[in-house]
């Protein structure tokens, strides 16, 4: 029995959408269920349930005699999901920076180390170390429904940017950023991390835009 007989709906819907956040399945693409059905070996039933689920989120559109349409990704969704970040991750830093316990920066500079070891080359695991070393951030807040905001975020932003790629520079950035943002908590300096977090979303912004640009999006 495979991992999506076992779990078949949550563990193929997730499947799918690594498909799409690694580029393998592009914006545009038609899904056919019947092919989906037989490149991870089950029924129609659940494959037809993990893209109505992809469809409430805004990654597919389902159309009558046509099927499944992976969204195309626009720069207005990537900068308009960009904005709600910038105003959310200093909430969540600015209090993870008064209140973040030993255990919680151990395991955030676990994450860090793990992110720093990640092969540059492969986007989709390097995004989703990076979108686990923020989500440790927001997880420990007490408003449940800021945090449940910033990961709808963060999963359409991993989704809809899988054409960008993140340049060498960009990459090394990113960690001397997370860096700073550690250092700051373990200060328990709220003005500093709120000053990195703004720095790093501006920056994620500038580099998306430029490349945003370049492909015409």
């Amino acid at each position: 029995m495979n991992q999506f007989e076992q779990e078949p709906t949550e563990s193929l819907y997730d499947a799918i959408l690594d498909e799409i956040s690694s580029g393998r399945l592009v914006g545009g693409q038609r899904l056919k269920i019947s092919d989906l059905s037989k490149r991870f070996g089950v029924s129609t039933s659940p494959v037809r349930e993990a893209l109505r689920q992809m469809q409430g989120e805004g990654f597919v559109d389902i159309h009558p005699n046509r099927g499944a349409i992976i969204k195309q990704a626009d720069a207005s969704t990537i900068e308009n999901i960009f904005e709600v970040l910038r105003l959310l991750e200093p909430y969540f830093v600015s209090w993870f920076a008064e209140n973040a316990g030993p255990a919680a920066l151990r395991e955030l500079r676990n994450v860090q180390e793990r992110l720093r070891a990640a092969p540059t080359a492969d986007m989709l695991v390097f995004r989703k170390l990076d979108a686990q070393f923020h989500s440790l951030i927001c997880s420990h807040h007490y408003n449940d429904v800021a945090a449940d905001t910033w990961k709808k975020l963060r999963k359409a932003l991993n989704v809809h940017a899988a054409p960008l790629r993140i340049s060498k520079a960009r990459h090394r950035m990113i960690l001397q950023e997370h860096d700073a943002l550690i250092d700051a908590f373990e200060a328990n300096d709220v003005e500093e991390a709120g000053r990195v977090i703004r720095r790093h979303v501006d920056g994620s912004i500038v580099q998306m835009s430029q490349q945003m640009r370049a492909l015409g999006m």
